[in-house]
């Protein structure tokens, strides 16, 4: 009930703010239309909509300025403007974008659907506009009989990844999560890093790059710098989020570095990502021939995951796992 609640104040606090997460550079409306920085709220629409006119004609390639239209964005009600804004404001203010936009909840995927299910589509290649994602995990009729050994191509042992991306149904999407949501997010997960620590299959280490759960409230897996440089020089752990442009537009690197951070199963070949641009970035690696291998483990290790009290992954019906 607390994730529940806490998500519906999350989302409250989107409509109120044209800026959202990006108030900190260009303002956050006031009670009275007033915003922070000498803009009101009807300027800052002007001024997204101009850009958005001219992106089409400059970089016809950026998908979220080619499909949203000044027609529909002002047939919304004022607070589905809002979030739409929010949502593509990283296509607005990073041109070059091929996608350029990210939902702040998973039902932003139904509630913007006359937006979302074009640039979705035409990312995927659907001509069609029908198709709905099969998740489908079966590779019997691919390779010799599900084996997909990679020296039958005629190359040596390989450093193979297998990922997916998943975020939790209960939370909003990292670029409305603030840093209270990204802490209760990463003690979520601490839960579901236990049972896997505790079984004999993964086992492993948590490595947290959050400073603290609150005020007074320290944080036991939090590492070194030195230790998070040698985690990345390894690939085990990702980069600095801040330092990307596209995800600090979108909201998503806001509250660097609380709530990232990653767990690495004890032979190092299982490794969940969390507060990355998912929520959840869930991966198998190793060295060898044999891609199955490194694919069937990813989804024994999801089956395994999910089936935690306390984990369930957002999912839509015609687009699958929401990412």
């Amino acid at each position: 009930a607390q994730a529940r609640n806490g998500r519906l104040e999350h989302a409250g606090r989107a409509s109120r703010s044209w800026k959202g997460r990006k108030a900190e550079s260009s303002g956050r409306m006031g009670a009275a239309g007033s915003v922070e920085g000498g803009k009101t709220n009807e300027e800052l629409k002007t001024e997204f909509l101009e850009k958005l006119e001219a992106i089409k004609t400059s970089h016809p390639n950026n998908l979220c300025a080619k499909h949203l239209t000044k027609e529909y964005f002002e047939s919304l009600n004022e607070d589905d403007q809002k979030v739409l804004y929010q949502c593509c404001l990283t296509g607005i203010e990073n041109p070059d974008s091929g996608l350029g936009c990210y939902a702040m909840k998973p039902s932003d995927y139904e509630t913007f659907k006359p937006f979302f299910d074009k640039v979705i589509r035409e990312y995927h290649g659907d001509e069609t506009n029908e198709k709905k994602h099969v998740t489908n995990w079966d590779i019997s009729d691919v390779g010799e009989g599900g084996v997909l050994d990679v020296t039958k191509l005629g190359l040596d042992e390989l450093s193979m990844r297998v990922r997916v991306g998943r975020n939790l149904k209960q939370y909003n999407l990292p670029g409305l999560m603030d840093k209270e949501e990204r802490i209760k997010f990463e003690q979520t997960m601490l839960e579901a890093f236990k049972k896997l620590q505790e079984n004999e299959a993964y086992g492993g280490t948590v490595y947290s790059l959050t400073p603290d759960f609150g005020e007074g409230v320290e944080n036991p897996n939090k590492i070194s710098d030195e230790k998070y440089k040698e985690l990345v020089d390894a690939h085990v752990m990702f980069k600095d989020m801040d330092a990307d442009p596209y995800l600090k537009s979108a909201g998503i690197s806001s509250d660097w570095p609380y709530g990232r951070g990653c767990y690495v199963s004890e032979d190092g070949q299982f490794i969940i990502w969390f507060g990355e641009e998912d929520q959840l970035r869930i991966m198998c690696m190793k060295k060898g021939t044999k891609l199955n291998e490194v694919f069937d483990r990813l989804n024994e290790g999801l089956k395994v995951v999910e089936s935690i009290d306390g984990i369930e992954f957002a999912t839509n019906e015609d687009y699958g796992y929401v990412t």
